[in-house]
């Protein structure tokens, strides 16, 4: 089989990266040959070309609703993947045109397409307003790379970290106070940062500039993960990547526990938090608790193995391609 695949990012990022370019080997694998086909190379000459693939794959990409539009009539079979609200946008919204212009061309791939594929429960409630042909496949990691650490009863210094590109890089700069009031109570507390940006932070921490393939070890290192997220529409729709490589590698997660990430982190493995006060009882609570956090931990990672394991995920991301 033969599969043209779109997609708008780079390929070692984001959601090309966990949604399309990690499958890539496993789709070799099972004899299904891939194009890949990025924003700046999409189109009129594509429409000739998709008629010769069994599959077009649109990996979240809303470009051109004509242009679209030919892509699909062409293409003998169409997936349409995507792992984020992207009818809306975060921070400031669309204006009423750029809305209704997004609105369209997501309508237009949930309607015409044979399969959409989506990351949650969330995201898919979304597009059955548009089409009955939805399946979920979860984000999913090779949980031989992320993996617990085996831990020391004789450690009593707690490392809490965020790993997180430079985008999202105020999140954790709004912790900022939190973090501070607990190192001042609990000196033996480490804050670690693993971003391609440095926070800005009144609070002590040590920076970890991103370099490609650290990212597990830094997270195993950890004692305690942070996840915290806006609370708006785009946040809501997010299946975030960050939750399952912390409960996969044996991490008690602390965050904003909103949306679709409710379907990744839940009690036994983390402690949902809104305000300031909650952020600081919770962590508190696990500093002074490391029964409490080891058994998060271990519950973390069974839910991973259960509900994210690359091996389990891609061969139902084959089926459904395939159409099997």
């Amino acid at each position: 089989m033969n599969m043209l695949a779109l997609f708008s990012r780079d390929l070692g990022k984001g959601s090309s990266k966990y949604r399309l370019a990690q499958y890539l080997e496993y789709f070799k694998s099972r004899e299904l040959n891939v194009k890949l086909v990025n924003r700046e190379s999409i189109n009129k000459s594509l429409i000739k070309e998709a008629g010769s693939f069994d599959i077009l794959l649109n990996q979240r990409y809303l470009f051109d609703y004509s242009l679209s539009k030919k892509l699909i009539e062409k293409s003998r079979r169409v997936i349409f993947d995507f792992d984020d609200a992207i009818y809306t946008r975060p921070g400031k919204p669309y204006s009423l045109l750029a809305g209704f212009r997004v609105r369209r061309r997501m309508q237009l791939w949930l309607k015409r397409s044979d399969v959409v594929t989506t990351s949650s429960f969330f995201l898919s409630e979304y597009a059955r307003k548009f089409t009955d042909s939805v399946e979920i496949i979860p984000m999913a990691l090779d949980l031989d790379s992320w993996r617990p650490k085996e831990k020391n009863p004789e450690e009593r210094n707690i490392t809490i970290g965020w790993a997180g590109a430079p985008v999202n890089i105020n999140l954790i700069e709004q912790l900022d106070g939190v973090l501070s009031d607990l190192q001042k109570k609990y000196p033996r507390i480490k804050l670690s940062i693993f971003s391609g940006q440095k926070p800005e932070l009144s609070c002590l921490f040590d920076y970890h500039p991103f370099q490609p393939g650290l990212e597990p070890a830094f997270v195993r290192n950890l004692d305690i993960g942070l996840l915290p997220l806006k609370d708006d529409e785009f946040s809501r729709g997010k299946s975030p990547i960050k939750a399952i490589q912390y409960i996969a590698s044996g991490v008690p997660v602390v965050g904003n526990i909103i949306g679709a990430t409710g379907e990744i982190l839940n009690s036994e493995n983390s402690i949902s938090v809104s305000g300031r006060k909650e952020w600081f009882d919770a962590l508190e609570t696990l500093i002074l608790n490391k029964g409490m956090m080891e058994s998060m931990g271990t519950a973390g990672r069974k839910y991973a193995e259960k509900k994210f394991s690359f091996k389990t995920v891609a061969d139902n991301f084959y089926n459904i391609l395939s159409g099997r």
